[in-house]
């Protein structure tokens, strides 16, 4: 193979790419919302409040959230509450994906966000079906940022 060529070739000579860009590596961060006034953001070890809303960007199917109600009846997930409570960098294995925290690091009260996160910072090749997330699929998570260490005001 010519130098630099990453395809494999199986025994009956069918290509298989097996290359991963690093841009498929990378979490993308919008800010949709400022905060109106910010001095010092969230850090690992915070104990922060969010609502949110998580969404399998290649069909759009809400997986999870916060503040999402159909007809008045909360979503399957975390719904039902107006917010959840989480230490920043700290929360358990697979309670949310590996990437999650990356899009909230220096975040402030007040400020929204649209948080990207990659299959392969996500739930990768598994997914996870009980929770309406199927394999390699990108997540998108719109997130405030409600108070941190129980202060709801910006300092």
């Amino acid at each position: 193979a010519p130098s630099g060529d990453t395809t494999q070739r199986t025994k009956k000579g069918i290509a298989k790419e097996e290359v991963t860009s690093q841009a498929d590596q990378k979490i993308t961060v919008s800010q949709l919302k400022a905060p109106i006034l910010c001095t010092q953001g969230a850090e690992t070890g915070d104990l922060i409040e969010i609502s949110y809303v998580g969404t399998v960007v290649e069909t759009g199917a809400v997986f999870d959230g916060s503040t999402i109600k159909i007809n008045g009846e909360a979503v399957p997930g975390r719904g039902g509450d107006i917010t959840i409570f989480f230490v920043l960098n700290k929360q358990p294995f697979n309670q949310f994906p590996p990437g999650w925290n990356v899009g909230m690091e220096s975040m402030c009260i007040g400020e929204r966000r649209r948080i990207l996160v990659p299959p392969v910072l996500a739930y990768g090749s598994k997914g996870v079906p009980r929770r309406g997330i199927p394999p390699d699929a990108t997540l998108q998570y719109d997130v405030t940022l409600i108070s941190i260490n129980g202060l709801a005001v910006p300092k």
